[in-house]
């Protein structure tokens, strides 16, 4: 064989194995662990809404419970009341 004949042999090679590669990662990643594929709309709205009650769950707990600034003086370590 031909220097030409072996690099073409050497590319068709490479492209099929990055192919191979390429399909894995997409299926394992895109699928996920657990082999199912992402979330639908429907879905999606429910963890969504889940997510936003959470987040108001965060904020109000915020509210009731503010952060205690400390004393200016820098060798007092103690939090202001």
């Amino acid at each position: 064989m031909s220097s030409f004949a072996w690099i073409v042999v050497l590319v068709l090679l490479l492209t099929i194995l990055g192919t191979g590669v390429l399909v894995f990662v997409t299926v394992k990643y895109y699928w996920g662990e657990r082999g199912v594929p992402p979330l639908s709309g429907e879905e999606r709205l429910r963890q969504r809404e889940a997510e936003l009650a959470a987040k108001a769950k965060q904020i109000e707990y915020s509210r009731k419970h503010p952060v205690k600034p400390r004393k200016p003086s820098f060798w007092d370590n103690s939090k202001v009341r």
